[in-house]
């Protein structure tokens, strides 16, 4: 007599089920990239010129001497693509800091009032930082850190850096 397979689990897994099916549930919620991401950030100012530019210090992933990080890039009051109203957007960033280059990995919007965006574009090649742009403030930031705008405080969220930033931009800031 021939044994059917079924589908059924192994004996001694459905005993202990139901026991770690909570702290699963927790585990998987607390890796979840949206819940995961912590309610305050820590926005520091790089740079102001056309947008003011913070680094998300608290995001910043190392390995070795490359660092992938977020920056946010707040734009002018006003500022509106087509019939919407937009704060600026993150730009996805890999720098390496001991070759001074950084590749670009995406751009998500940011729509007046917080709504994110989805992250478009392609990885682009590394390049070396441009000398005095704004590329090489955030390289200094995160690579040596400096602190240009250290009379500005840290921004704890978007709408904040968006406060702090816009009047900098018509100011025209510097550090």
């Amino acid at each position: 007599m021939k044994r059917r397979a079924t589908s059924r689990p192994h004996p001694e897994l459905v005993e202990g089920q139901g026991r770690f099916l909570p702290l699963l549930a927790v585990l998987a919620l607390a890796s979840s990239p949206t819940l995961a991401r912590p309610t305050q950030l820590e926005l520091r100012l790089a740079d102001v010129g056309r947008f003011a530019v913070f680094v998300d210090m608290g995001g910043v992933r190392w390995e070795g001497r490359t660092a992938r990080l977020r920056v946010l890039q707040v734009t002018e009051g006003g500022f509106r693509a087509g019939a919407e109203a937009f704060w600026g957007g993150w730009r996805h960033e890999v720098i390496d800091c001991q070759a001074r280059t950084i590749a670009h990995t995406g751009f998500g919007s940011i729509r007046a009032g917080g709504r994110e965006g989805p992250v478009t574009g392609d990885l682009r090649p590394a390049a070396p930082l441009p000398a005095g742009s704004t590329d090489e403030a955030v390289a200094k930031v995160v690579c040596d850190g400096w602190r240009p705008f250290a009379q500005v405080p840290v921004a704890g969220s978007i709408e904040e850096a968006v406060r702090i930033g816009r009047p900098l931009i018509e100011t025209g800031a510097e550090p």
